[in-house]
């Protein structure tokens, strides 16, 4: 009998847990989340110059040689010694986040706007740590899809788990996809709970 209590609470847990996730998508079923992705680019217009690019790569392969030397004992040779300027440039790269997702307008009515959030949660928990609003103009006919694509200088979360140090990025959170705001092409408005929209 102790073996099956445990059962049967995990088994209500896990009903719970569905309950929440069918309410959340009955609340939405105007759109349909398809698919939801992010990605990270490091861009550097400097490291775009010709000569900085060419003494970088120079560099990575002197250090990969010297490498090599070291451990059959030999001299190494000196690296070429960037001006200072470019040096501070390379350091200084832009990183640049694009948040996706591809949604379906499951209503019979075009829409024209949408404000959705991209919610990170600490896994186990689901304690939001990371949150960012976005509105797309989509003007998108009844049943049909698109991509919203989103770029933006802010990371997915502000905060790091001490605890999850050793885990990839993607496997610190969850990731859902909470749509805030629909405007229709007739003029008429959903929210979500009546959403603050910033």
């Amino acid at each position: 009998m102790r073996a099956i209590y445990p059962v049967f609470l995990l088994f209500l847990f896990a009903a719970s847990v569905s309950a929440q996730a069918l309410t959340t998508l009955s609340e939405t079923s105007a759109v349909m989340v398809v698919q939801k992705k992010w990605s990270v680019e490091i861009h550097n217009p400097m490291l775009e110059d010709p000569t900085i690019r060419d003494e970088f790569e120079q560099n990575k392969e002197i250090e990969k040689q010297n490498a090599i030397r070291i451990r059959r004992g030999l001299p190494t040779e000196s690296t070429v010694v960037p001006d200072l300027e470019n040096l501070t440039a390379i350091r200084n790269s832009l990183t640049t986040y694009t948040y996706q997702v591809k949604i379906k307008n499951n209503t019979d009515k075009e829409i024209q706007t949408i404000i959705w959030d991209y919610v990170f949660s600490e896994p186990g928990t689901n304690k939001q740590i990371g949150c960012l609003r976005f509105l797309n103009k989509v003007n998108l006919s009844p049943g049909k899809t698109k991509d919203l694509v989103k770029q933006s200088a802010y990371p997915p979360t502000g905060i790091i788990d001490a605890k999850q140090a050793g885990k990839k990025l993607r496997d610190q959170y969850t990731e859902q996809i909470v749509i805030q705001s629909i405007e229709y092409a007739d003029g008429s408005v959903w929210k979500a709970g009546n959403a603050p929209i910033k």
